[in-house]
């Protein structure tokens, strides 16, 4: 299911984030050979208690005595606490305080159970965490419906792992049978994750995969392309738009300008049409009104022998017609950048690597995609230039830009951490302690929290993970 994050400040659609609670039933048997409910004796709301970020999430469910899970109303008893579905999915305000939500029994009247909630506004922390199960750089990490954060591919593992919030450990996931990088992650309608293309050894691939919770990994379809680098968009309709990319591992490989959809519904890849521009290392992200804004990239890998271009055009896909039309053009060129959608239905484009700067490739500059304009305009400039970092709307709507390739701080990796605040457009500087990395992951977790694991220091994959609050 979709839950919608709304307030003056922040809108953003989390896809996929829905947890439906599983009702357990016992009880013996009647002359009849019926089974009945019987009723709990003692009603309780679980987790006992919660501390999330403003505007974050929550999920609780009800429990009788024995630990069995039964049907129950939930509410919020502030009347400004925020929202509680009939799932018990909890959304926090976006006004810092403690809260109450409330359990009704559906089977005995007058059960009731309340637990307090604490919803405090972001620390601008670090903290580090348990390492992850193996070490992995251009990887995945996707948010699944039960909270936890699915952990796939890089250069260095088949595992699969998830990230459990609740207890702040890795546990075993499965095995994509072979080792996949440099792909693409995408959340399907029920909450799987399609992982398309990448690399396995020296060969790019044409191969997919969807992983479900329960069941593992399975192999489905096959792209009409191999890609690597590539970009991949979620699209309204719970298809999934794929563009360009590398065909091929090399330093002499031109990009492609073609794209394909894959349909949950059938399990197939179709082509679809083809970009103004072949491009990797570029963006693919959702518009409100369900187009896709292309931006960026570069046309090879040809470090050799042959130009390469970086592009500062950008493209809109339109799903109903399968079609790219050209749209503004960014301040810079700029590949290895980052693409945000903001609250209000602008993109914020950061950093990346460009040609247009002197004495330095890697970027801090901040431009902003209006939709309603089809412009880019700037919007200032980051503490430290990124390229190969991660971007992350946090809940009360700023954005966390986080490590990435850099220059300036005595390694290629940077160990700081900045949130740009779009309002303001101001950054506040954090650095970590921990580790310096690119080609990481950052995912958000529900409570609103920031997962931030694997990557590189600039040889191989790391394990090291921090949790940004």
């Amino acid at each position: 299911m979709k839950t919608m994050i709304s307030t003056s400040r922040s809108a953003l659609v989390l896809l996929g984030l829905g947890l439906a609670p599983f009702w357990a039933c016992g009880g013996g048997g009647s002359s009849s050979g019926s089974v009945e409910t019987p009723a709990p004796s003692k009603l309780k709301l679980l987790p006992a208690t919660g501390d999330i970020k403003v505007g974050g999430a929550l999920q609780v469910w009800a429990e009788d005595a024995q630990g069995h899970a039964v049907p129950a109303a939930f509410s919020v008893v502030e009347p400004q606490g925020g929202t509680v579905d009939a799932s018990g999915r909890y959304q926090a305000p976006f006004t810092a305080g403690t809260y109450h939500l409330r359990a009704t029994s559906s089977q005995v009247p007058g059960a009731v159970a309340e637990v307090p909630v604490k919803v405090s506004a972001y620390l601008v922390t670090l903290t580090p965490a348990a390492s992850a199960q193996f070490t992995r750089s251009d990887h995945s990490a996707t948010l699944l419906p039960d909270g936890s954060v699915l952990l796939a591919g890089g250069m260095e593992s088949s595992q699969l792992e998830r990230y459990l919030p609740a207890s702040g450990t890795f546990v075993p996931a499965g095995d994509l049978g072979t080792k996949r990088w440099a792909h693409q992650a995408s959340v399907l309608p029920g909450g799987g994750v399609l992982l398309t293309g990448g690399v396995y050894g020296t060969s790019a691939l044409s191969t997919a995969q969807v992983y479900e919770a329960g069941t593992g990994p399975r192999t489905v379809g096959t792209l009409t392309a191999t890609r690597m680098l590539h970009a991949a968009a979620e699209l309204a309709d719970g298809r999934v738009l794929l563009a360009g990319g590398l065909p091929a591992t090399g330093s002499d490989v031109y990009a492609t300008s073609t794209s394909e959809i894959f349909d949950p519904a059938t399990g197939a890849f179709t082509t679809s049409g083809s970009m103004a521009s072949p491009r990797t290392g570029h963006t693919a992200t959702c518009l409100p009104d369900g187009k896709v804004l292309i931006a960026g990239g570069r046309n090879s890998t040809c470090w050799y022998g042959c130009p390469e271009l970086i592009w500062a055009s950008a493209e809109l896909y339109d799903p109903a017609t399968g079609t790219f039309t050209p749209t503004g053009r960014m301040t810079q060129a700029r590949y290895g950048h980052t693409a945000t959608p903001l609250p209000d239905g602008r993109i914020l484009i950061a950093g990346g690597t460009t040609p247009d700067l002197p004495n330095t490739d890697v970027s801090s500059s901040l431009e902003i995609y209006d939709p309603a304009t089809g412009t880019f305009a700037a919007a200032g400039t980051m503490l430290r230039p990124r390229s190969h970092h991660t971007a992350t709307l946090l809940t009360d709507g700023r954005i966390l830009l986080a490590h990435g390739r850099t220059q300036g701080e005595g390694s290629i990796a940077s160990a700081t951490l900045e949130v740009f605040d779009p309002l303001l457009a101001k950054s506040t500087l954090l650095t970590s302690d921990l580790t310096t990395r690119y080609r990481h992951t950052a995912t958000r977790l529900l409570s609103g929290d920031v997962l931030l694991a694997g990557g590189t220091e600039g040889g191989g994959g790391i394990k090291l993970v921090e949790i940004f609050r």
